[in-house]
């Protein structure tokens, strides 16, 4: 248990919590932790295009794995190949689109591809067909799990297809050309990226911090024990100076964090209020991501996902604030640039 400090400043009491020596261990594990992920994240966000696309390829595998695993029952085999696989499709399918419809096969460059958000009614169908077929031949598999599956699957893929666009549309705008956004400028094309990061780990950060020193009242306790609503307008605040305040400095200076069509940026120092608006938008669906991921853990009665990143969980445990705000994003991105520039909607 944490202990009080209280503090007099003129008339008022301020409580600020003592950090135990638990508290401090368990932080310790998590920045150790934390640090090792970001050394296999961030080359890959860096260097984008085919390493970036390996990292999602093993982010997805292991999610998938998670997401069916947390059920703890004894499945088939082939219930986790399946999802995987449907995750897999679903999360690049404006891969699979270009190439079997359009005959775009030998662009090179995996950013070519990610134009837009696209969504396969025939695989979510399909995925559905498939698990439902399961139910009758495994005891173990429900209708329960069924809905579960294709609800958390098709939610954790589109999210995943989300954070792809972010990473290579900016590169797909540009390609090669000369200038700040090129491919080789690797710097230009992920901007948007570091936009994003810097929004969604300082929600989680700033979320963390105040509610440890200053939280009392929790959100929701049936759900998240551990969230109060200090922290979550601590985190909100934060976040949305820091990314906001990062976006704006750059467009002012000249460099929209994504790249101009048409003669203009929707994210330029004339459009700053869309920078704003974006980022008082994902602190507060990051937040949601978390608390529906938690809600899942509670129904199947496990702490973690996984085990992958200690004093974290799993990858799923990591990717839950940052499925909703990827998805936040990514859809705003092609709403925005829908209205600005005229063009035809393909979410709408």
């Amino acid at each position: 248990m944490s202990e009080e400090v209280k503090r007099e400043t003129g008339r008022h009491t301020i409580t600020i919590n003592k950090i135990n020596e638990e508290a401090k261990v368990a932080l310790r594990t998590r920045i150790i932790s934390a640090i090792v992920g970001l050394a296999v994240v961030i080359p890959a966000v860096i260097m984008g295009d085919w390493v970036f696309f390996a990292l999602m390829i093993a982010v997805i595998g292991i999610s998938s794995w998670e997401i069916v695993h947390c059920a703890k029952k004894k499945y088939s085999i082939w219930l986790y190949i399946f999802t995987g696989l449907a995750m897999y499709a679903l999360c690049f399918w404006p891969v699979f689109r270009k190439l079997f419809m359009d005959g775009m096969i030998g662009q090179g460059h995996i950013y070519s591809y990610f134009d837009s958000l696209y969504i396969s009614f025939l695989i979510i169908v399909l995925s559905m067909f498939a698990l439902f077929y399961i139910v009758m031949w495994d005891e173990n598999f429900t209708i329960t799990h069924v809905c579960y599956i294709l609800t958390v699957g098709v939610l954790t893929a589109l999210g995943f297809q989300s954070l792809c666009f972010i990473r290579f549309y900016p590169a797909l705008l540009q390609g090669n050309t000369e200038g700040f956004y090129n491919v080789t400028n690797t710097f230009g094309s992920m901007l948007p990226m570091i936009y994003f990061l810097i929004a969604v780990f300082f929600t989680d950060i700033g979320a963390y911090f105040t509610g440890m020193l200053f939280g009392k009242k929790k959100i929701n306790p049936r759900i998240s024990p551990k969230k109060t609503w200090a922290g979550f307008f601590g985190g909100l605040f934060i976040s949305t100076v820091l990314s906001a305040t990062f976006g704006i400095v750059l467009a002012a200076c000249g460099y929209p964090i994504l790249p101009a069509q048409n003669g203009f940026s929707i994210f330029d120092i004339n459009h700053w209020y869309n920078i704003l608006l974006l980022s008082a938008l994902i602190p507060p669906f990051a937040t949601l991501g978390d608390f529906v991921f938690s809600a899942v853990k509670r129904y199947f009665e496990i702490k973690d996902f996984g085990k992958i990143m200690p004093g974290h969980g799993g990858v799923m445990d990591r990717a839950d604030s940052i499925i909703f705000a990827a998805l936040v994003m990514a859809i705003f991105i092609v709403v925005v640039e829908a209205i600005c520039y005229g063009g035809v909607n393909p979410l709408l």
